[in-house]
């Protein structure tokens, strides 16, 4: 058998934490009874105007400074033409050669910067259920128009640890930035996975195959070790591989094939027509970049070089952006930072977790933790 290299690059896609869908009032909450959130406008019937959620575009921008990109002063949308039964329109607003982000890049453990190639905003399709006993498909057209961003990288990866490691920086850093939950488990953040292999010391990428909808980070490492195997059998049988989609089933530990993989000239894309094109002024971008908290990989850089934090201590408090504050405020009352750490993250959190509770249910301040670190060493 030869030796292979894996080549991976990343499409992720991130409901938005509106309250409304993109191109209507109909609510972007969770759940619900099939078909009970939905309206003329994203069920896509006959006459019916999209018009664009304002606060999409905002979020959108949040996402590209907290990915370090470049945002686009000029974007538009475009209509994305195919026929899917989750699609009732039969075609995707969404957004082609004018993305509102370009560029930018996350950097994984070992100081590796992955690239973002860009950012764009459309709307996401419905969901189809399976009744794999009755042999039915049921489409559920709540998520319907709920706004997306799809987050685009270079093919940059070369490992299942960077991938993973990646998907945690990129869903922190969106949740920071107060712009998606990040919720895999709920579909909120899906992450398809183009991957392919090549011999070690090649130059020339092989061919690729999407894995759709990948939502966990166990997941995702499952389904590219598979997806690795089953290519380096092919090749080393003598065959070759198939550019084409593919689904993985995490019961079965395997992928299948969906239908083969398209390219941009298979969606006709064309300019959507009853969506102007959207201008972004020097002061709108800068009130974004104003407004955005300190990024998690700031606060480590603070805690472990200038309050002295052991590494995996910072880690856990920049886990979650609540807790984070929550000792920031407590430091900048009494700055004994050690200690003001080691009470939060073991009696604190062993509290939390023993009451299934978070950081904010917790009836006292940050001020009265203070004071009781300090009546503590005094």
């Amino acid at each position: 058998m030869r030796e292979y290299e894996t080549v991976i690059g990343l499409e992720v896609h991130c409901e938005l934490a509106t309250k409304t869908k993109i191109f209507c009032g109909c609510t972007t909450e969770f759940g619900g009874e099939p078909n009970t959130h939905v309206c003329p406008v994203c069920a896509g019937m006959p006459g019916t105007l999209p018009v664009l959620n304002k606060q999409v575009v905002a979020y959108a921008l949040s996402a590209g400074v907290a990915l370090n990109c470049d945002i686009t002063q000029y974007c538009k949308f475009d209509r994305k033409n195919y026929f899917y039964p989750d699609l009732p329109k039969a075609y995707q607003i969404t957004q082609f050669d004018h993305p509102i982000c370009t560029g930018g890049y996350i950097t994984v453990t070992g100081g590796k910067d992955i690239r973002i190639n860009h950012i764009h905003i459309e709307e996401d399709a419905g969901k189809l259920v399976h009744d794999d006993y009755e042999g039915i498909s049921m489409a559920d057209y709540n998520r319907c128009g709920v706004p997306l961003i799809e987050i685009v990288t270079e093919p940059d990866f070369r490992s299942i640890e960077e991938v993973q490691d990646f998907v945690e920086k990129l869903a922190l850093r969106l949740k920071y930035a107060g712009v998606c939950d990040a919720k895999m488990e709920q579909g909120s953040m899906r992450v398809d996975v183009n991957i392919s292999i090549m011999p070690v010391g090649s130059t020339e990428f092989g061919t690729r195959a999407e894995l759709k909808n990948l939502n966990s980070l166990k997941a995702i490492g499952r389904a590219i070790e598979y997806e690795i195997n089953r290519q380096a059998e092919i090749l080393d049988n003598g065959g070759t591989v198939i550019q084409e989609t593919r689904r993985y089933n995490d019961n079965h530990g395997d992928t299948k094939a969906l239908r083969s993989k398209e390219d941009a000239h298979d969606y006709r894309y064309f300019p959507e027509p009853d969506i102007p094109p959207v201008f972004l002024s020097d002061e709108e971008i800068e009130d974004i970049r104003k407004s955005m908290p300190e990024m998690p990989q700031d606060r480590f850089v603070r805690y472990t070089e200038k309050y002295g934090l052991p590494t995996d201590d910072a880690n856990l408090i920049i886990s979650s952006k609540e807790f984070s504050d929550f000792y920031d405020e407590s430091v900048k009352i009494n700055p004994d930072y050690k200690q003001i750490s080691n009470l939060m993250l073991v009696e604190l959190n062993r509290n939390l977790n023993d009451s299934e509770k978070t950081i904010s249910d917790v009836t006292f301040s940050p001020a009265d933790l203070a004071e009781l670190v300090k009546m503590s060493t005094d």
